[in-house]
């Protein structure tokens, strides 16, 4: 199984990564200024990277924008987390067809049409246009299509749910968004896969996030991340880190990424501009970004 957000957000824990890839979810269309270009799914390489010299600053690039982008959206609310789930708490059985669940889900403006599996009657596909939800802050305009997979008829029934569209945040900031979340039986063995664009124009992939912040922007995160040329790391954090740089990166804090045969690095963010990597084998650089 595969697989972010429950439909009660209770009873998921994260385990270990999964290599496999999640069910093709089609395109959306593209609007408006949109932060990370949209483009195909992670395609990318799915074996364990092996850290060595040559890659090792690649590969340290490559945690640090996927620890980033799970923090960042450790901040989102997305659909199936409020205003799907407020529909489907009251929605009946429908064994075919469509209905307009907007005003349910679309608070503040906008269209949600559900679209029910002919077989079992379950809620199959949200298509959403527009559709804003959320309060304050944290109102959200969201434009593309939700999966809700359900595999028995029993409430803890294994499920995928794959959002796919684009997001847009009270500040105005779209994104484009492709993430997968799921649980086994008894919601169970939960994961998470989440792809990105980095700024290479190439898409990446982080699976199983967790992040925790403090109230004063220092943060802790976890997670693995997929580079398309050479796999993936599993990412810790040794030092929790800020992100309050104007450019963006982390000020401050250590992370450790971990590949194959017992390989690893660390990079130590020294200031905005600077930090020292420090590779298994023993080599210790300081770079720029």
């Amino acid at each position: 199984m595969l697989f972010f957000f429950t439909l009660s957000m209770q009873g998921c824990g994260g385990s270990g990564g999964s290599s496999d890839n999640p069910t093709d979810a089609g395109d959306q269309t593209a609007s408006d200024e949109v932060v990370d270009n949209a483009s195909d799914n992670y395609t990318g390489s799915e074996d364990q990277a092996v850290i060595d010299e040559n890659n090792a600053k690649d590969l340290a690039i490559t945690a640090v924008s996927g620890i980033i982008h799970a923090v960042e959206e450790s901040d989102y609310a997305f659909p199936m987390q409020s205003a799907g789930k407020n529909f489907i708490s009251s929605a009946s059985i429908n064994m075919m067809g469509t209905a307009d669940a907007s005003s349910e889900m679309c608070i503040h403006g906008g269209e949600a049409i559900v679209e029910y599996d002919d077989d079992t009657g379950h809620i199959h596909t949200f298509h959403l246009t527009n559709c804003s939800y959320g309060q304050g802050i944290h109102t959200y305009t969201f434009t593309g299509v939700m999966y809700h997979y359900v595999y028995g008829d029993d409430v803890l029934s294994p499920f995928t749910l794959i959002h796919d569209g684009l997001m847009t945040t009270s500040d105005g900031v779209t994104r484009d968004i492709y993430r997968v979340y799921g649980c086994g039986d008894q919601r169970q063995s939960c994961n998470n896969i989440s792809d990105y664009m980095g700024d290479d124009g190439r898409a990446y992939r982080v699976t199983d996030a967790e992040v925790s912040e403090d109230g004063n922007s220092t943060n802790t995160a976890s997670g693995r991340i997929y580079d398309p040329n050479y796999g993936y790391v599993d990412v810790t954090t040794e030092i929790p880190f800020t992100l309050d740089c104007p450019n963006d990166h982390p000020g401050s804090g250590r992370l450790r990424f971990t590949g194959a045969s017992q390989s690893s690095g660390t990079i130590e963010f020294i200031s905005c501009d600077e930090y020292v990597l420090t590779t298994s084998n023993g080599t210790s650089n300081t770079y720029t970004w």
